[in-house]
Protein backbone atom coordinates (compact mmCIF):
# COMPACT_ATOMS: atom_id res chain seq x y z
CA UNK A 1 0.00 0.00 0.00
CA UNK A 2 1.62 3.65 -1.01
CA UNK A 3 1.19 6.50 1.94
CA UNK A 4 -1.70 8.46 0.36
CA UNK A 5 -3.69 5.71 0.58
CA UNK A 6 -2.95 5.10 3.94
CA UNK A 7 -3.41 8.52 4.49
CA UNK A 8 -6.54 8.62 2.67
CA UNK A 9 -8.07 5.74 5.47
CA UNK A 10 -6.83 7.90 8.39
CA UNK A 11 -8.51 10.38 7.28
CA UNK A 12 -11.86 8.58 6.38
CA UNK A 13 -11.68 6.77 9.90
CA UNK A 14 -11.44 10.55 11.77
CA UNK A 15 -14.19 11.85 9.31
CA UNK A 16 -17.14 9.14 10.09
CA UNK A 17 -15.79 8.84 14.00
CA UNK A 18 -16.55 12.87 14.11
CA UNK A 19 -19.51 12.57 12.37
CA UNK A 20 -20.83 9.80 14.54
CA UNK A 21 -19.71 11.60 17.52
CA UNK A 22 -21.64 15.34 16.39
CA UNK A 23 -24.48 12.50 15.24
CA UNK A 24 -24.75 11.41 19.03
CA UNK A 25 -24.30 14.69 20.55
CA UNK A 26 -27.21 16.02 18.03
CA UNK A 27 -29.30 13.29 19.37
CA UNK A 28 -28.87 14.04 23.12
CA UNK A 29 -29.89 17.60 22.57
CA UNK A 30 -32.86 16.40 20.32
CA UNK A 31 -34.22 14.49 23.21
CA UNK A 32 -33.75 17.63 25.75
CA UNK A 33 -35.06 19.57 23.37
CA UNK A 34 -38.29 17.64 22.91
CA UNK A 35 -38.68 17.45 26.58
CA UNK A 36 -38.26 21.62 27.27
CA UNK A 37 -41.79 23.17 28.98
CA UNK A 38 -41.91 26.66 27.64
CA UNK A 39 -42.61 29.00 30.54
CA UNK A 40 -43.30 32.28 30.75
CA UNK A 41 -43.30 34.74 34.15
CA UNK A 42 -44.60 38.40 34.78
CA UNK A 43 -41.80 39.08 36.59
CA UNK A 44 -39.43 38.54 33.57
CA UNK A 45 -41.89 39.54 30.67
CA UNK A 46 -39.14 39.43 28.24
CA UNK A 47 -37.39 35.76 28.75
CA UNK A 48 -38.84 32.46 28.21
CA UNK A 49 -37.58 29.69 30.21
CA UNK A 50 -37.45 25.67 28.95
CA UNK A 51 -37.52 23.35 32.10
CA UNK A 52 -37.57 19.74 32.55
CA UNK A 53 -39.87 18.90 35.50
CA UNK A 54 -39.29 22.21 36.81
CA UNK A 55 -35.25 22.25 36.53
CA UNK A 56 -34.14 25.22 34.37
CA UNK A 57 -31.93 24.19 31.12
CA UNK A 58 -31.96 27.32 29.32
CA UNK A 59 -33.55 31.13 28.92
CA UNK A 60 -34.22 33.01 25.90
CA UNK A 61 -34.35 36.97 25.86
CA UNK A 62 -37.00 38.04 23.35
CA UNK A 63 -35.23 41.16 22.96
CA UNK A 64 -31.98 40.60 22.46
CA UNK A 65 -32.01 37.03 20.37
CA UNK A 66 -30.14 35.67 23.14
CA UNK A 67 -30.13 32.09 23.83
CA UNK A 68 -28.74 31.26 27.49
CA UNK A 69 -27.94 27.48 28.09
CA UNK A 70 -27.17 25.27 31.31
CA UNK A 71 -23.67 25.49 31.34
CA UNK A 72 -23.89 22.07 33.42
CA UNK A 73 -26.69 20.35 32.29
CA UNK A 74 -25.41 20.94 28.27
CA UNK A 75 -22.23 22.65 27.67
CA UNK A 76 -20.07 20.27 30.18
CA UNK A 77 -22.05 16.96 28.77
CA UNK A 78 -21.10 18.16 25.11
CA UNK A 79 -18.08 19.10 26.08
CA UNK A 80 -16.82 16.28 27.97
CA UNK A 81 -18.35 13.55 26.75
CA UNK A 82 -18.72 13.99 23.38
CA UNK A 83 -15.15 15.73 22.70
CA UNK A 84 -16.93 18.93 21.11
CA UNK A 85 -15.51 22.09 20.98
CA UNK A 86 -17.59 25.50 21.97
CA UNK A 87 -17.93 26.06 17.84
CA UNK A 88 -19.29 23.03 17.14
CA UNK A 89 -21.47 23.36 20.64
CA UNK A 90 -23.11 26.53 19.26
CA UNK A 91 -24.12 25.06 16.16
CA UNK A 92 -25.55 22.16 17.58
CA UNK A 93 -27.46 24.44 19.77
CA UNK A 94 -28.35 27.11 16.90
CA UNK A 95 -30.10 24.17 14.80
CA UNK A 96 -31.62 22.24 17.85
CA UNK A 97 -33.17 25.60 18.35
CA UNK A 98 -34.17 26.20 14.90
CA UNK A 99 -35.70 22.73 15.02
CA UNK A 100 -37.20 22.23 18.04
CA UNK A 101 -37.88 25.81 19.71
CA UNK A 102 -38.27 27.77 15.90
CA UNK A 103 -36.95 30.87 17.42
CA UNK A 104 -35.00 31.66 14.16
CA UNK A 105 -31.89 33.11 14.44
CA UNK A 106 -30.18 33.30 18.29
CA UNK A 107 -27.28 33.86 20.01
CA UNK A 108 -26.27 31.12 22.15
CA UNK A 109 -24.10 31.17 25.68
CA UNK A 110 -22.86 28.71 28.02
CA UNK A 111 -24.17 30.26 31.71
CA UNK A 112 -24.06 29.12 34.89
CA UNK A 113 -26.57 30.09 37.31
CA UNK A 114 -25.31 28.84 40.60
CA UNK A 115 -25.87 32.45 42.14
CA UNK A 116 -28.12 34.64 40.55
CA UNK A 117 -31.21 34.96 42.62
CA UNK A 118 -32.72 36.74 39.94
CA UNK A 119 -33.43 33.26 38.45
CA UNK A 120 -34.23 31.19 41.46
CA UNK A 121 -37.59 29.68 41.37
CA UNK A 122 -38.07 29.55 36.97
Amino acid sequence: MDIEFINSLITYRKDYHRSRVEFAAKQFLSGLFRHFEAKKIEKYPDYIFYNINNERFADYNTKTKDFYYSYDKIYSVLKLEFGLNVQKINELIQDEVNEHLKLGVITPYGYRWINSKRWMNT
